[in-house]
Order: structure tokens, then sequence, then C-alpha cells
């Protein structure tokens, strides 16, 4: 499944076979670091702060072993942003939370995950320079954080910004944007009545319900 997109991008490929691309790999998360050594030789980002990521993992490609999940070339929604005390590009593209901008999944609890294609570039929509495509090695086994029912209990809704939820008792609730990035924490006495998540930006999210026999995420927009 792999992704050309113009002839400038072929031709280019020949040349990226040296690049100071690096990835960790645990439990569905591939953290990724790019340009340690100031080594462009993959991507050029030009000083930009932000690589916009465009990623997918097929079946097809024996990538996976539950279907297929791609983004959007419109819509590339994982980033790198560069990190001065790493002195380098890096981001976490976690399987567990990421919502695919173009097949509009997330992958299930479970799924076993040989390798991710991406595609570094300057844009979330579309792309003025970009990179070839790169394989991050596995293997991976997500957790339980895809998003699941909640063990024979009715599955917690958002709606207006709050969190209707049957968990009773002391829960950790996790927010996530849909790149995976942690947004905020909270630790709630969950009563049955509904929590204030507080989130003031509009976009689409994910929240982590732990704790009082419960283990759940529920996709929501603000």
């Amino acid at each position: 499944m792999r992704k050309i997109y113009s002839l400038a991008l072929a031709l280019m490929a020949g040349a990226t076979a040296f690049g100071q691309l690096t990835h960790t790999v645990n439990n569905g998360e591939f953290k990724i670091t790019y340009g340690k050594t100031a080594d462009w030789s993959i991507y050029d980002p030009q000083g930009a702060p932000t690589i916009y990521l465009h990623v997918w993992s097929s079946q097809t490609d024996g990538d996976n072993d539950k279907g297929n999940f791609d983004d959007s070339w419109n819509n590339s929604t994982s980033t790198l942003t560069w990190d001065a005390t790493e002195n380098a590009y890096v981001g976490t593209v976690n399987l567990n939370t990421k919502v695919f901008s173009n097949s509009n999944n997330t992958m299930p609890a479970g799924t076993v995950v040989q390798r991710i294609g991406i595609v570094m570039k300057d844009q979330s929509n579309g792309a003025t320079r970009q990179s070839a495509d790169k394989d991050l090695e596995g293997p991976t086994t997500l957790t339980t954080m895809a998003v699941v029912e909640a063990n024979g209990k009715a599955k917690s809704q958002v709606a207006a910004g709050k969190l209707f939820t049957s968990a009773k008792g002391n829960v950790d609730l996790t927010v996530f944007d849909f790149g995976g990035k942690v947004i905020k924490t909270m630790k709630v006495n969950a009563t049955g009545t509904p929590i204030d998540l507080n989130l003031n930006q509009k976009g689409l999210y994910l929240v982590k319900i732990s704790g009082a026999g419960v283990s759940e995420v529920v996709k929501f927009a603000n």
C-alpha cells in the first residue's frame, strides 16, 4: 500500500536511503525521533516547528491482523515537533487511541501490528514538500485502550462537554486528542451524575475511563 503522490516524490525516493529517523515501539505506541544529527536526507523541514505524518497500516501489506487503517492525505493528524532538549523532532503515534482520518476507524484492542507506514510532509492538508514512504517496524500488540464496550455495562458517552458513565466510585480520566497526545488527566468520584471535562478547545477527542471495575475509551467531539 505504497503512497506515491507526485513525480517529485518518486525521483526523491532513491536519495533517501540514509537519515536520522529512529523509533521505539511498545504496547502500540511508536515513539519517533528525526534529525538528531541534523541529517535531513529523508525530509528537510526547512526549520519549520512541525512535521506532519501521514500514517497507515494495511492488512493487505501484512502490516496488521485486523484490517485496513489509513489517514486521509488531506487530514494528517499525527505530528513530530521540534524539541530543543532532544535537538530533534519528536512525536508519538499511539495506535491505541489514533483515529485514522481516511478510514475513520480505530484499531481494536489486541491488534498485532508488524509495522506502520509514514510519509513526512509540511502540511496537514496535502503537501508542498514530502518524504518518500518509510516503514517503521514493530511488531507490537495494542493494549486495551482501543474503543470498546465497558465489560457488559452501558457504554459511556460525552455530550456538551460532560461525561455520562455508569462507572461508580473513584475513576481516572485521561483525555487525548486524536493524535494520541494527553490533553488532561482527572481523578474523580463517579456517582452517576454527569462529569464536566472542562475542555475549552473545540475538536475531536478521546477520554479513557479506568478504575471502579471499568476500562473504556470514548470518542467525542467538543
